[in-house]
């Protein structure tokens, strides 16, 4: 690809109509000019001491489908026992929900929050729900691995991190094993920044880039320059971070066929460890600003099955390993070879190398999973914050699974993972409910004794089950 035909900006963004207008200046907090006047938005604004914008419905998820049902402490409190008891592999995952801007693309429960105060208040009561849950699980229990997901977490100061981390410490007990991650925004970082993270602990960070595309960006008001993504990684190579790792999101409005194969030559030029290519869906009834998201610039389902075809063969091409059905990685990446050598696990937060590990959820609208359990916090701020202050879990909804669909869950996860299973482990009815269907859609196939993926199923599966919901997690 010729790079600095890439790198041209084109002239010609998307129009400000009244619609995105409203949609900006919502998210951004701030009035944007349209027609040569400042107008003020019908929907209002997020006021920088308390957001407004609607997240959800407070009593309902956001991610865990119709299937949800409330949940509350007294519904934990037997997980939690078992946890206490059967000392298992354990996962932290701390949400921290702030980001300077709403992008229009965002599935996610984030706030738009600048308010120093707003964001010390939420520090604070975090520390309070990893004491509330230590309590629960076992005060000083040794995790596994710490994941720290947005939102922006980079968006929050140095003393704040410092200060989440202390906390994570002194209520559990992070190890010379204990995996360190952090999700981040690329225009919200700096090389102070990164050596800073690193000088905490963090071996694995995650670039949030959605596309590099320049039409594409604005489209979903994300604008990130190349030259930045380059400072950016070059820094954090430099830092020597175990891993970086960068997502790229399928379906957006303005990607096309060719777009999308410039995009991950870009991308492949950056020299990520790993790189996960996620749908994009818009839902606008969960998550209302979507709304300025333009539906005549989203393309088709064989548009989105074509550009992923386009990125998987660019990426293996790179010497990148397929690794289950939307990571790609380098051969000597740890998920890459959990993935040869049979160790890889799926759980909510994506494709990790522990088996069985509980995952618990700190934060506003933060998941957890646990054996038969998927539950989301709260992902109304000023629930949550009541929840924690009143000394209790902050659960909202949850999903609940008999024994028959846990062993579900674990066999199609393990034919995500290893692309196999063999048809011995399971009984004749299990055979026929569950893997009958996907060779029916030619997704998958038997021979000798075992049921594999076909290509036409790791190719068009991950449109079905990677969503960027946790419903497909949980399938």
């Amino acid at each position: 690809m010729n790079l600095a035909r890439y790198k041209k900006k084109r002239a010609i963004g998307p129009a400000l109509t009244p619609k995105r207008y409203h949609c900006e200046s919502v998210i951004s907090g701030r009035q944007r000019s349209w027609g040569g006047q400042k107008m003020k938005s019908s929907m209002g604004a997020w006021s920088s001491a308390k957001p407004t914008y609607p997240l959800a419905k407070p009593e309902n998820s956001l991610s865990l489908g119709e299937n949800a049902v409330p949940a509350d402490s007294a519904l934990l409190e037997p997980y939690f026992a078992k946890i206490r008891e059967d000392r298992g592999s354990l996962i932290l995952n701390v949400h921290l929900p702030f980001c300077p801007s709403r992008c229009f693309s965002c599935d996610r429960v984030a706030v738009v929050e600048h308010q120093p105060e707003a964001l010390e208040r939420y520090v604070t009561n975090l520390d309070r729900e990893l004491a509330i849950v230590a309590d629960a699980v076992g005060v000083g229990r040794e995790l596994a691995r710490v994941h720290f997901g947005g939102g922006s977490p980079n968006h929050l100061s140095e003393l704040a991190i410092a200060t989440i981390f202390s906390a994570v410490s002194r209520h559990f007990l992070v190890g010379k094993d204990t995996q360190i991650a952090m999700e981040l925004n690329p225009r919200r970082t700096s090389r102070a920044q990164l050596n800073f993270l690193k000088g905490l602990g963090i071996g694995h960070v995650k670039l949030e880039v959605r596309d590099v595309d320049a039409t594409v960006q604005r489209e979903i008001g994300r604008v990130q320059s190349l030259e930045l993504l380059e400072d950016v990684i070059s820094i954090a190579h430099g830092v020597n971070f175990d891993s970086i790792s960068m997502d790229y999101l399928i379906g957006l409005p303005g990607q096309t066929v060719e777009s999308s194969e410039q995009s991950i030559q870009a991308m492949i030029s950056l020299d990520p460890d790993s790189l996960v290519c996620l749908p994009f869906h818009r839902r606008e009834s969960a998550f209302p600003h979507q709304i300025a998201v333009d539906t005549q610039q989203l393309p088709s389902l064989a548009d989105r099955l074509a550009m992923f075809n386009t990125v998987s063969e660019g990426l293996t091409s790179s010497g990148y390993e397929w690794v289950g059905l939307n990571l790609f990685a380098k051969p000597d990446n740890e998920l890459a070879v959990a993935h040869r050598e049979g160790d890889l696990s799926l759980n909510v937060l994506g494709y990790g190398t522990e088996a069985e590990a509980s995952v618990i959820g700190i934060g506003l609208g933060a998941l957890s999973e646990m054996s038969g359990l998927i539950v989301q916090n709260q992902v109304d701020p000023a629930l949550w914050h009541r929840a924690v202050e009143s000394s209790v879990v902050s659960a909202a909804s949850a999903v609940f699974s008999d024994d028959n669909e846990i062993l579900r869950r674990k066999v199609l996860r393990g034919l995500i993972c290893r692309q196999r299973i063999p048809a011995a482990q399971l009984t004749a009815s299990q055979r026929e409910d569950w893997l009958t269907p996907l060779v029916g859609q030619g997704f998958a196939e038997e021979t000798d004794g075992e049921y594999f993926l076909t290509e036409a199923g790791r190719s068009v599966l991950p449109h079905i089950w990677t969503d960027s919901s946790p419903a497909f997690r949980a399938v």
